[in-house]
């Protein structure tokens, strides 16, 4: 049986504010808020990240280390991270303790302290930790890398804060004054009585956000750019196209004609040589992606001869795969985020892409040799 949802906008205080519920059978809510055009391609690089860091920390009404407490007493778990597009926060809790949590959330958005030692001791080292876990991986360096090139500013912006740009403490909570406004705050609970659930937002500090919203910078897309990265460990070559939204379609059926790694079991041209493709795809735009990794021997021969697989893809192939798309955007949508993308078998020409190298560089082509 599906499960009945709701998707409305409130008509208290906290009208502006997108919420979307379904009830389901089980004892858990998972209850989610996302903050749109608050991730990392808004402001000064980094500056979301640290916002995102202060979350759950002292607020005006409860200190950190209370609402942990708390929370560890009603069994509930609490996270938080940013995307390029957004701030989100996440709770999971027994049904029961759905006010607890719709209160909680909304003093992180309108009642955090900032405290100034709280930056200095929690937020910058944890921020730190992030940045170096994720970029112990080659991989997510590169695509960091393709992002930079495709788009320079905004989605270019850096995922995580890398020290490089000085951000204060003042800046962070004026980044947060412009971002948590009502309608850039999408509330989505999985679990819960819609009812209910408008009912605890109207009386919840969500009530005191500010109405409002704030706007993404205009999307640039750069392409015949090229980067090569030294690094220890695994090599990779990435090729990058950044897209409109409204060539999604179109891309998502390329990468389930030549193999995407949504679907890792599907027999595929890419496969078959060890490549993959996948579509980033953000509010604003997309970042296409094929990608080698392995031995600095293996990657130089298989990026060659996935720019192949690529180049010869014909419409026939494009055709065939339209189930494929179906069941890869399928799997990709979720609750908080559904795609409404369909197969799109039109021609796509690879033409000028951008491309990026990392490892043992020396070993690895440079673009004009693919």
């Amino acid at each position: 049986m599906l499960s009945r949802v709701s998707a409305r906008s409130l008509s208290t205080a906290t009208k502006a504010i997108k919420v979307a519920a379904r009830d389901a059978p089980g004892s858990l809510t998972n209850l989610s808020v996302v903050v749109n055009n608050a991730g990392s391609k808004t402001g000064k690089s980094g500056v979301a990240h640290l916002a995102a860091k202060f979350n759950f920390l002292n607020t005006g009404s409860k200190s950190a280390l209370r609402f942990t407490r708390e929370s560890e007493l009603l069994g509930g778990v609490f996270s938080t991270n940013v995307t390029r597009d957004a701030i989100v926060l996440n709770t999971q809790f027994l049904k029961e303790d759905l006010p607890y949590y719709v209160e909680a959330l909304g003093s992180v958005l309108t009642n955090t302290s900032f405290r100034p030692h709280e930056f200095v001791e929690v937020v910058l080292p944890a921020a730190k930790a992030e940045y170096e876990a994720a970029h112990v991986s080659n991989a997510f360096t590169a695509v960091e890398s393709l992002h930079e090139l495709s788009f320079r500013k905004g989605l270019g912006n850096p995922l995580y804060f890398d020290g490089t740009t000085k951000v204060t403490v003042d800046e962070v909570v004026q980044f947060a004054s412009d971002a948590y406004k009502q309608s850039n705050v999408s509330i989505f609970a999985s679990g819960a009585n819609p009812e209910d659930l408008e009912k605890f937002i109207g009386e919840s500090p969500f009530a005191y956000l500010a109405p409002g919203s704030s706007s993404a910078a205009p999307v640039e897309l750069f392409k015949g750019k090229e980067s090569r990265i030294r690094a220890g460990g695994e090599s990779g070559a990435f090729i990058g196209v950044p897209v409109k939204n409204s060539e999604f379609g179109k891309y998502e059926t390329l990468s389930a004609a030549i193999g995407s790694s949504v679907l890792p079991g599907a027999s595929s041209p890419l496969s078959k040589i060890g490549a993959t493709s996948f579509l980033y795809k953000y509010q604003d735009a997309g970042l296409f992606v094929v990608s080698v990794t392995g031995s600095a021997a293996e990657v130089a021969q298989g990026i060659k001869q996935a720019k192949k697989v690529i180049d010869s893809v014909s419409t026939t192939d494009l055709t065939n795969a339209a189930k494929a798309t179906q069941l890869s955007v399928a799997l990709q949508s979720t609750f908080e985020s559904p795609l409404e993308i369909k197969a799109d078998a039109s021609p796509v020409k690879l033409g000028e892409f951008n491309y990026v190298a990392i490892g043992d560089v020396d070993a690895l082509p440079y673009a004009s040799e693919l």
